[in-house]
């Protein structure tokens, strides 16, 4: 990037802080309760 550099953001739906998992335990408990795939 260069300090003029424009970013364009393209979206379906706007952002919401309450649709993500912030805590990465949290994250291994629902990866490993999907069955797709296991996180130690």
């Amino acid at each position: 990037y260069s300090d003029d550099a424009v970013l364009v953001v393209l979206a379906s739906h706007a952002y919401d802080a309450d649709d993500y998992i912030h805590d990465y335990d949290e994250f291994v408990l629902a990866v490993n309760a999907s069955g797709k795939a296991e996180i130690a």
